[in-house]
């Protein structure tokens, strides 16, 4: 289990774009929301090499902030 403790907002202007198949998902819960992808071309999620990350309502809030700013770029 990966819970976020503390979202960082960096002032990296550079992100190294791979492109490709990559396979996500999302569960939401009552208290926690998870979000997890996978190797590209595991279009079955069965490889194993999933990464993971969970929240919690407030890292959640925390979250939607940063892709407000993202979006309104």
């Amino acid at each position: 289990m990966a819970v976020l403790g503390r979202i960082i907002k960096e002032t990296e202007d550079n992100i190294s774009i791979r492109q490709g198949s990559v396979i996500g998902d999302v569960i939401i819960e009552k208290h926690w929301m998870q979000i997890r992808t996978y190797a590209m071309g595991d279009l079955t999620r069965g490889r194993g090499s999933k990464q993971n990350i969970q929240f919690d309502k407030q890292k959640a809030k925390e979250l939607r902030e940063l892709l407000d700013i993202f979006i309104k770029q």
